[in-house]
C-alpha cells in the first residue's frame, strides 16, 4: 500500500526529534520524502517529481546516479564494501586528487567535512606550535565546537545549546573580504591557521581575488597556515576547486561531498608534505609528536572507488563549461527580474553556486555581514514554498540558494527564472 509524505512524517516525529535528521530538512507543514533520484530530478513517495537544486547539499556535481559511478559501485559491491584494511582505491583516489589540486601533495581520507576540519586544526597547531585559530564570521566549517561560532547573524548569539565556552576561547573571528582588518588582527594575534570558504556556502558570497591573494601574503608574513575549506567548492567550481578559480595555494585543504563522487559520506584533508607528514606515525613514532586520525570507515573501498570514477569526469572541462554557463544565466536572469520590478534584493554567486537575497532594505555595500543582517527571511520562506509548489527544490527554507549539476539544462534554468518572476509579481 503506497505511503504518503504526511503519514511518514507522523511516524517520524514519534521516533526522531522534530521528525528530521537535520533542522533545515523540515518544511511546513511537513517535508516530502524522496524515493527515487536521477539526473537533476527527485521523486517523492507520492510520485511527485521535482527539479533538484539541493543536489545532496551541493555534493552532486555530476547529478544523481551518474552512470560511471553507479557501474563502478555495482562492481565493487560484489567484491566487498567494507574491509577495514587498506585497499587499492584509496591509493588511486589520492593520486588523482593530488594531480587535480596542486596545493595537495599528500592526503588522508575520513568520513565528513567536519572530521576533516577537526584534523586540520590539530595539524595546524602541531606544525606551528600555536593554539589560536582564525575563522571568518558567517563561514560554516561543520559543527565541531572550535569552529561552530559566528556562523549565523547576529554573531554574538551562541550557535547551539551545550557548547563548552572554553572550546572557543582560542577562536578569533575575522571579517570576510576586509584585508586591512584581517592584517591588523594577525599582527596582534599569533594564529596557528585561518579557515576560509572560497565561496560561503549558504550565501554564495565569494572571496574577492585580491582579498584571497592578500590573505595568502599575510599568512606567509605571519607564519599562519591558510586552510581552504573546500567541502562545498571542491570539484564544484573547477577541477582544482575554489583555489584554482581564486589562483591561490593554501597550506591545507579540507574536502567533503564531491571528493567521493557526491553519493557517499566522505571527507578528506590534504596539503603540503611537511605538514601532512605529522600524521606519519612511522616518521613520528612518539604519540605526543604525531597527529592521530581515526575513523572506522575512513578510506572505505566503495566510497574511494566512487570518488576515483568521479575524478575522471571532473577532469573533463565540459562539465564546468556547462554548469558555469548555467550559473551565469541564472544570476543574470534573477538580477534582471529584481531590477525590472524594483525589488529590494541582490544576487550573489560564483560558477554553479547562486543565491537570490531578499532584503529588508536596499543597501550600499553587499558584503557578507550586510546580506545576512538585512535578510528578509519571511519573503525567503515564501519563495521556497512557491518553488516547491512549482516542483522546484532549492536549499533551503529561509536560506534559498541553488546548486547546479551537470544534468541541468538551459530549459531548467529558464523555467526557474520564469517561476521566480511570477513569485516577484505576487510580492510586489
Amino acid at each position: 500500500m503506497p505511503v504518503s509524505n504526511k503519514e511518514l512524517y507522523e511516524r517520524a516525529i514519534k521516533v526522531i526529534p522534530a521528525g528530521v535528521t537535520r533542522p533545515f530538512r523540515f518544511f511546513e507543514p511537513y517535508p516530502f520524502y524522496a524515493r527515487k533520484a536521477y539526473g537533476c530530478r527527485l521523486v517523492d513517495v507520492e510520485g511527485r517529481e521535482y527539479v533538484d537544486y539541493w543536489v545532496g547539499h551541493g555534493a552532486l556535481v555530476l547529478g544523481h546516479m551518474p552512470k560511471c559511478v553507479v557501474d563502478a559501485v555495482k562492481e565493487q559491491l560484489d567484491l566487498g564494501f567494507h574491509f577495514g584494511v587498506c585497499n587499492e582505491w584509496e591509493v588511486k583516489l589520492a593520486e588523482e586528487v593530488c594531480k587535480l589540486v596542486p596545493s595537495v601533495e599528500m592526503i588522508r581520507f575520513n568520513n565528513s567535512g567536519t572530521e576533516a576540519n577537526m584534523h586540520a586544526i590539530r595539524l595546524a597547531r602541531a606544525f606551528t606550535k600555536r593554539m589560536k585559530i582564525g575563522k571568518f564570521a558567517g563561514h560554516f566549517h561543520g559543527v565541531l565546537d572550535p569552529l561552530y561560532v559566528a556562523v549565523n547573524w547576529p554573531w554574538d548569539e551562541p550557535e547551539t545549546a551545550g557548547m563548552d565556552p572554553l572550546a572557543t576561547k582560542n577562536t578569533v573571528l575575522l571579517p570576510f573580504n576586509d584585508l586591512d582588518a584581517v592584517e591588523k588582527i594577525l599582527k596582534s594575534e599569533e594564529l596557528a591557521c585561518i579557515f576560509f570558504e572560497p565561496v560561503q556556502g549558504s550565501t554564495c558570497v565569494a572571496a574577492e581575488k585580491e582579498f584571497a591573494k592578500g590573505l595568502r601574503e599575510i599568512c606567509d608574513k605571519t607564519g599562519t597556515l591558510l586552510v581552504a575549506d573546500e567541502v562545498i567548492t571542491g570539484f564544484r567550481l573547477a577541477p582544482g576547486g575554489g583555489q584554482e578559480v581564486l589562483n591561490i595555494k593554501p597550506d591545507l585543504t579540507t574536502f567533503g561531498k564531491a571528493v567521493g563522487g557526491g553519493e557517499f559520506p566522505v571527507g578528506a584533508l590534504g596539503g603540503k608534505t611537511e605538514i601532512m607528514e605529522l600524521m606519519d606515525h612511522i616518521k613520528y613514532p612518539k604519540r605526543s609528536e604525531n597527529v592521530v586520525q581515526g575513523g572506522t570507515y575512513s578510506g572505505n573501498p566503495l566510497v574511494m572507488r566512487a570518488g576515483y570514477e568521479a575524478m575522471k569526469e571532473y577532469k573533463k572541462g565540459i562539465i564546468y563549461d556547462h554548469i558555469n554557463k548555467l550559473g551565469e544565466r541564472l544570476k543574470k536572469g534573477l538580477q534582471e527580474i529584481l531590477e525590472k520590478n524594483d525589488i529590494k534584493g541582490y544576487v550573489t554567486g560564483l560558477g554553479s553556486m547562486v543565491k537570490l537575497h531578499f532584503l529588508k532594505e536596499q543597501v550600499k555595500q553587499y558584503n557578507l555581514q550586510t546580506l545576512l543582517s538585512k535578510s528578509n527571511k519571511e519573503i525567503e520562506k515564501k519563495y521556497f514554498y512557491h518553488l516547491i509548489s512549482n516542483n522546484i527544490l532549492a536549499m533551503a527554507p529561509g536560506k534559498v540558494h541553488f546548486f547546479i549539476s551537470y544534468p541541468h539544462t538551459f530549459e531548467d534554468i529558464d523555467n526557474l527564472i520564469t517561476v521566480t518572476e511570477n513569485f516577484i509579481k505576487t510580492i510586489k
